[in-house]
């Protein structure tokens, strides 16, 4: 178990590393797209978008997610789910450095979903208390009412722009 801790956090500090280098040498930034989808008139891509706030925020979230991993550690010791715990957490990383990479809205929402997954895993984590699996339902129920608000929002912006890319 504390092996499978030691790679997501290596991972993460390896990340924070790899971010550290994008901020410090991103300039003017760029972005790589490839086709996904292409329906008649309607394409999506995926691509990565790498702007200076997108470095500050890989920064943010790779700063941030190496802290909490760290102190995991600690605060998990002995508990008997210790390796699902820190696949749950390294998914929330991941999800949201999704987000902060993401070109365009649908590739954001993915990520969005992402999230979503893993909050809801991390919130239930101890589901066998019943505060923790209410929690975890409440917080379902709630992302859903989003994503819905969230989907519409994408289809309005499809519709004035014709795009789904930023």
């Amino acid at each position: 178990d504390k092996l499978r801790a030691k790679i997501s956090i290596g991972a993460v500090l390896g990340g924070f590393i790899l971010s550290l280098l994008i901020f410090l040498t991103s300039g003017e930034g760029g972005e790589s797209n490839v086709t996904w989808i292409s329906i008649g008139n309607f394409q999506a891509t995926l691509g990565v978008k790498i702007d200076s706030m997108s470095a500050l925020m890989l920064l943010v979230v790779t700063g941030v997610g190496s802290l909490i991993h760290w102190y995991s550690q600690g605060y998990m010791k002995g508990d008997r789910s210790y390796s699902r715990y820190f696949a749950s957490l390294s998914l929330f990383t991941f999800s949201m450095l999704g987000i902060v990479l993401a070109s365009n809205f649908m590739q954001m929402f993915i990520f969005w979903e992402l999230v979503g997954v893993s909050s809801y895993l991390l919130i239930g984590f101890w589901y066998d208390r019943p505060a923790a699996a209410d929690a975890s339902k409440k917080a379902f129920l709630t992302n859903r009412i989003g994503d819905f608000v969230f989907i519409l929002g994408i289809i309005m912006v499809w519709a004035a722009a014709g795009s789904l890319n930023f």
